[in-house]
């Protein structure tokens, strides 16, 4: 009785938000509990992942995907079901321009969980922080995950530090006393019809360059490029890009 009650009560909840018909309500939550089934979790987790993805104004089939691709990413990672909503939808919207689907998302990154030293807590962290950030700098989906691990990799910092560090990166990468200071070295920051490089390009130039440079020019475009606070970060990421056979190319 006291289960009856709680289905009730969260089916309810649901339907405030989505303000549909009692079949289709029905219908609804017969497709929460094939979901539940399908990935091993309770009823009330299906239930609280449907209820944060309704409220996003999806229709019931999309809404029944992403909890199905977020209760995977629950058992993938131990994160919880709430965490896993956020994290997915930070990564879709972030990377909205890209079209991506939860489903791609978790694929991505479960391939790179299984090849690097990097778990998909961590890229999903760091992706709900820099995700937006890095797609106006010109970054991809593809090249911010592969940038996490490589950070990862080198200071088991933890995806969200990461995620911080580079959305400060990436932010001030894009301030015109950045890109001067990197141009006054001689990195390549402009493309040909004189727009601003892709911020992982700009990185991958400066890596190729940074060794050459003198103390007091490191010094000076650290503090331009990453701040105070996320200079460990950036080192990790240069000493991988300026490696031929890099981790980076490879995730």
């Amino acid at each position: 009785i006291a289960t009856t009650i709680r289905v009730e009560k969260t089916l309810t909840d649901i339907n405030v938000v989505l303000n549909t018909s009692q079949a289709n309500l029905q219908k609804f939550g017969d497709g929460i509990f094939k979901v539940a089934k399908n990935t091993a979790q309770s009823f009330e987790v299906a239930a609280e992942a449907a209820l944060e993805f309704s409220r996003q104004g999806l229709s019931t089939t999309e809404t029944l995907k992403r909890v199905n691709d977020a209760l995977i990413l629950t058992r993938l990672t131990g994160l919880k079901a709430s965490e896993s909503v956020k994290g997915l939808t930070a990564a879709v919207n972030g990377f909205g321009k890209a079209g991506l689907t939860t489903t791609q998302i978790i694929n991505k990154l479960s391939a790179v969980d299984v090849k690097f030293a990097v778990g998909t807590d961590d890229l999903i962290a760091a992706l709900s922080r820099a995700g937006a950030v890095a797609q106006d700098a010109g970054v991809s989906f593809d090249e911010l995950v592969a940038m996490v691990t490589v950070a990862q990799q080198r200071t088991a910092r933890g995806g969200a530090v990461i995620g911080n560090a580079f959305k400060t990166i990436y932010t001030r990468m894009q301030d015109p006393r950045a890109l001067n200071a990197l141009r006054e070295v001689n990195i390549a920051v402009d493309d040909i019809s004189g727009a601003a490089l892709p911020a992982n390009r700009i990185l991958q130039n400066l890596a190729q360059t940074y060794d050459t440079l003198t103390r007091t020019q490191k010094a000076s475009l650290d503090q331009f490029v990453a701040g105070k606070f996320q200079i460990n970060i950036l080192k990790a990421a240069l000493g991988d890009l300026s490696k031929t056979n890099n981790d980076y190319t490879r995730a």
